[in-house]
């Protein structure tokens, strides 16, 4: 089987040798292939020296590792060699070498040029009868590192993440946080693995929010089994002194406007199920949250008649389930009280500082609504003025319906005409949300009427002339009228603080009446688009604009909707003959990246695994699923990066110098670590946080050639290209 080491191409530089001899015969002792490898205490241990090789036709000097017999294993380096000598060769090898570790170095021979090794293209070298492998032994020096595990009281920003401050481990290991259980380690909330070593402000990410004012405890295990997932039987808690290496650390939140809504609508339920009531829409974001259910007493919440902890996040049409069940109509209180402290238990009474209201615009987030009880052998009929927010045209939503008999609901226009029928079932009595399909689109402000019909032959189309109207106990029929409208074109747009990248700005609303274009251009060059986008009818929300290029600080920028009139952009108009326009101011703090991306690891490959904006994704070759993949940037433009395995595998970010008398070597310009020769250049801004790296692609760093992205740990296998291009031409408007 064919062995390839194309992996180690960009290593392959062939070294010239010197003449060894002319054209007169060597002496019948000349040594015609010979190779030297000391045993060696490398500064990298990555690399080895080779102390001499002389060669009689060109090929390569190869390291293997030694199998588990000591027996020949797997190559690590090759390195082109041309025919005559040289001394002190550095080859460089696909992985950190062991303490001690057994290596074989051998010397094949190849008649051809191929830039990677080819085990089955070349051929051992023989000298004076006997193949030219040598063995040797590197010793590695391993500082001795003392367990130690240092965390803090801190605030969590983001809120999902925590900072370790100071860890070591002498073996592999994992980062174990635990929730808190009346002061004793609980569940596992987050692992984080790390190879032995020492480490500062490692950032573990949470698989949930930490809670205001919360215990964690953070403790370091052994990793028992390498690439595995973190087991609490298997990888035990390291010891120091007979004592567990764990700590316990206090969280809070940062002093944030906490954003919170609910809606609840007026509703209507059988006495049979009077037990529960149904909450629209609520929106927790960033904590965890009661909703908390009141009766009314002179307007204002009073005695509580059910509470439900749910987790941040938006929710829908949640039921929450009464202590006692309604007894008669009422008008009641949902509101929400946050998570605090979190033991699960609601215990907010007016009086104490626990799960405390939440509010938003010193107002409490809250909503008050009516339930009515009905006797579904009554019939009712309820339609209200409505908004048609999305497409279709051609949909209407009936409120409600108390029936318990099936039959059809039709809908009237103002001239009596049959626009369409809906089939309802007796079960359940009462039915809510309706939705019925009309025979065309309805027009702005249009007048319909809702009609009950019984279904006079079950199964068959509705029949205008057999399925009669309901009448009620008063002999009137059953029926309801309503205000359909269709939206106006609008927008809404606030000032905003790009903080986390400069290249992305959002439309808090949009209402488009027709096919809508969003334009978006600075107010002072209104001739070049920075963003724009398509959008049809509907109600469109919290709308991100990745833009052409980074926004200063200070700049005004405006949003249009355009409208196409026979192929030509014409400004959109609100009902007013308005054009539809708005402008708004951005903060751009210093330091602020145009893109940011997060990297990661598949095995021993980089992988950047999101962009920010996602307007620039493509600047990542391959996308997220890319091992060690072509990165473009942009001249002049700032970057950040998020490392989320900066712990094993920092970045550096440099060129490969390839002499023609030599080995390749590496150049780092700007690195994680400090170490690269840039990093303190005041045009490239280089600000370094943990796992988190920002600077500016500086002319002075494109003109000293950075081309490669690598690993400080890992350079051979975890290392891609950078592509450096102009800022991209902005479109004219």
């Amino acid at each position: 089987m064919k062995t390839s080491m194309k992996w180690l191409a960009p290593l392959l530089l062939a070294i010239p040798l010197s003449a060894c001899g002319g054209d007169e015969p060597p002496p019948f002792d000349a040594r015609e292939n010979l190779l030297t490898i000391e045993d060696q205490t490398p500064e990298n241990p990555s690399e080895i020296i080779v102390s001499e090789v002389l060669a009689e036709s060109a090929g390569y000097v190869v390291i293997h590792d030694a199998d588990e017999e000591g027996e020949l294993g797997e190559p690590l380096g090759a390195l082109p060699v041309e025919a005559g000598s040289a001394t002190d060769l550095t080859i460089e090898l696909a992985r950190p070498l062991l303490d001690q570790e057994l290596l074989y170095g051998s010397l094949y021979l190849s008649e051809d040029n191929a830039e990677t090794f080819e085990p089955d293209d070349a051929l051992l070298a023989i000298d004076r009868g006997e193949p030219v492998r040598v063995q040797f032994t590197v010793s590695i020096e391993v500082e001795e590192i003392a367990p130690a595990l240092v965390v803090e009281d801190q605030i969590a920003d983001p809120i999902n993440e925590v900072v370790i401050a100071e860890v070591a481990s002498d073996v592999d290991a994992w980062i174990i946080i635990r929730a808190d259980d009346e002061g004793t380690p609980a569940d596992v909330i987050a692992s984080a693995p790390i190879e032995a070593g020492t480490y500062e402000d490692v950032r573990v990410a949470l698989s949930r929010d930490a809670f205001e004012g919360e215990t964690l405890h953070a403790s370091l295990h052994i990793d028992a089994v390498a690439d595995d997932d973190f087991d609490p039987e298997a990888d035990i808690v390291v010891m120091v002194d007979e004592e567990p290496l764990q700590a316990s650390f206090v969280v809070t939140l940062p002093e944030l406007q906490p954003v919170a809504s609910i809606s609840v609508d007026n509703q209507s339920v059988s006495f049979e199920a009077a037990d529960s009531i149904v909450i629209a829409a609520a929106k927790l974001q960033g904590f965890a949250g009661w909703i908390a259910i009141y009766a009314d007493e002179g307007g204002e919440p009073g005695e509580l008649l059910a509470s439900e902890l749910f987790s941040a996040g938006e929710l829908e049409n949640i039921t929450i389930a009464l202590d006692e069940a309604l007894a008669a109509n009422a008008t009641l209180h949902a509101r929400i009280h946050q998570e605090s402290p979190a033991d699960g238990n609601f215990t907010f009474d007016g009086e104490n500082d626990e799960d405390p209201i939440v509010v938003v615009d010193e107002e409490p987030v809250m909503a008050t609504f009516d339930v009515t009880l009905i006797d579904p052998s009554a019939p009712q009929l309820t339609a209200e003025d409505q908004l048609l927010e999305s497409l279709p045209l051609n949909e209407v939503t009936i409120a409600e319906l108390v029936y318990d008999q099936a039959g059809w609901l039709a809908i009237y226009d103002a001239e009596d005409t049959i626009l369409g029928a809906v089939a309802v079932a007796a079960d359940p009595a009462v039915k809510a949300n309706i939705v019925a399909t009309l025979d065309r689109d309805v027009v702005d402000n249009e007048l319909l009427r809702v009609v009950l019909h019984a279904d006079a032959n079950a199964g068959d189309a509705f029949d205008a002339q057999a399925d009669l109207p309901v009448l009620d106990a008063t002999e009137t029929g059953v029926e309801a009228s309503f205000t359909v409208e269709l939206l106006e074109n609008s927008l809404e747009a606030r000032d905003q603080a790009l903080n986390e990248v400069s290249t992305e700005v959002r439309i808090d609303a949009l209402h488009a009446a027709e096919d809508v274009i969003l334009e978006i251009f600075a107010e002072a060059d209104d001739s070049v688009l920075l963003a724009e986008a398509a959008l049809g009818y509907g109600i469109h929300q919290d709308i991100a604009l990745t833009l052409g290029r980074p926004l200063v600080d200070g700049e005004v920028i405006v949003a249009q909707l355009f409208v196409l009139e026979e192929g030509a952009r014409v400004p959109a108009e609100d009902d007013a003959g308005n054009p539809v326009r708005v402008t708004f101011e951005v903060t751009v703090p210093d330091g602020t990246p145009a893109v940011f991306l997060t990297f990661s690891a598949n095995s021993t490959n980089y992988r950047v695994s999101a962009v920010r904006p996602a307007g620039y994704v493509d600047i990542v070759s391959g996308g997220s699923d890319a091992d060690n993949p072509t990165i473009t940037l942009f001249n002049g433009w700032r970057y950040g990066i998020n490392n989320t395995v900066y712990s094993t595998h920092p970045l550096e970010f440099g060129i490969y110098d390839n002499p023609p008398l030599g080995f390749p070597t590496f150049n780092a310009l700007l690195s994680q670590d400090g170490s690269g020769s840039y990093d303190d250049d005041s045009q490239v801004n280089r600000v370094a946080d943990g796992q988190r790296l920002w600077f500016t692609l500086s002319q002075d760093l494109v003109d000293a050639g950075l081309s490669t992205y690598r690993s400080g740990e890992t350079p051979v296998l975890m290392r891609g290209d950078i592509t450096i291009e102009d800022a991209p031409a902005l479109t004219e408007r």
